[in-house]
């Protein structure tokens, strides 16, 4: 039996604030990653379960798909500006492939996992980048980061300084 994050609903309005959403991608169909189109028959999660995983997508302008709300976005945008990684009370632990929180840059990402025990955010290992940061919290700390911590990223802010793969590759998301 699956159990439901208690804040669901919070964490949703405060993604949706932002103009993004999240969509389900847990049990991807024979084991490959879903297509947009697969995506696009589902509908936003409208609550987050333990053991599931969510990809974030931008909320599409009217007689837009969500490849085409994607796409613009060249991979960024949901992110988290870390200031004091240490501290047990707010996060469950930082890993720091790129650099960028020791450089005071926001850290990128495009899934959250909702382990057992904390919130993830992170983003799948591809080809074009095997490694990326990881950052956990601790789930009653989830909605107090996410409203002082959480902002999107534009590719004209951020785009040309870091390696972030096309959300596409062979007709397959990443």
């Amino acid at each position: 039996m699956s159990k439901i994050f208690p804040e669901s609903k919070s964490l949703k309005e405060i993604i949706e604030s932002h103009n993004w959403q999240l969509y389900d991608v847990t049990n991807p169909p024979e084991n490959r990653a879903y297509t947009w189109e697969e995506i696009e028959k589902k509908a936003p999660a409208g609550q987050f379960e333990i053991g599931h995983n969510y990809l974030f997508v931008p909320i599409p302008k009217k007689g837009e798909t969500l490849r085409q709300a994607y796409t613009p976005t060249k991979g960024l945008g949901p992110s988290l500006i870390v200031e004091d990684a240490e501290d047990e009370t707010k996060w469950a632990g930082i890993y720091n492939v790129s650099g960028r929180y020791y450089e005071k840059k926001p850290i990128l990402f495009t899934r959250l996992g909702f382990d057992s025990d904390f919130l993830v955010a992170f983003t799948p290992k591809t080809i074009f980048m095997p490694e990326s940061d990881i950052v956990g919290m601790i789930y009653p700390n989830v909605i107090d980061n996410f409203r002082k911590y959480f902002r999107i990223v534009s590719p004209e802010e951020d785009g040309k300084t870091i390696p972030i793969p096309p959300p596409i590759v062979e007709g397959r998301m990443n």
